[in-house]
């Protein structure tokens, strides 16, 4: 299978993280999403992650592909701890969208104040939430997707002190990056 993904993507580092849980054998074919011709073709949205399975069936989205990586429902459970698990993905996930929303739209000049504003709202009000809300350990997929979002926030925006007024959040994330598949993708 080849995962066409890009090295600081939020999106590609949880695919790959659960990849390397399962044990799923990927060649990572890296790009830039915004250029690359070839991402386009397989994807008309022109958005990593991409996976193209061996039989040439390409999947799109980070959570359809994890899903799909993820058969057996390690990283899904039944019942609530599922929808928790959804919930805390698309928590996790809608944070990192933000931030890469509000990260290109800096590249403009001069970048749209109003659209800026609204992205950094939704990452600073998803990391209160956050700081509110109890991770587990073992990580299930939405506490991979956290991880992933703060990940990407450290890397965009390394002056901002997200972790001095979220002590709880902080804490939690220096004990997941502990993790040997967070350090494997990092």
């Amino acid at each position: 299978m080849k995962l066409y993904s890009n090295p600081h993507s939020p999106f590609s580092r949880k695919v790959r993280m659960v990849a390397r849980a399962r044990g799923a054998a990927l060649e990572i074919i890296d790009v830039l999403p915004l250029k690359d011709e070839g991402l386009k073709k397989l994807n008309p949205l022109g958005k990593i992650p991409a996976l193209v399975l061996d039989d040439g069936t390409v999947m799109l989205d980070s959570r359809v592909i994890a899903e799909f990586l993820d058969q057996d429902g390690v990283f899904h459970p039944d019942g609530p701890a599922r929808w928790r698990a959804l919930h805390l993905q698309a928590l996790g996930d809608g944070i990192a969208e933000a931030a890469v929303a509000h990260s290109i739209l800096g590249r403009d000049d001069p970048p749209p104040a109003t659209s800026r504003d609204r992205h950094w709202g939704a990452v600073t009000r998803g990391l209160d939430a956050l700081e509110r809300t109890e991770l587990s350990n073992p990580p299930a997929i939405g506490e991979i997707a956290v991880a992933c979002a703060l990940s990407y926030i450290e890397f965009r925006y390394p002056d901002l002190d997200w972790k001095g007024s979220r002590p709880k959040l902080a804490a939690w994330y220096a004990g997941f990056c502990e993790h040997p598949s967070w350090k494997a993708t990092a």
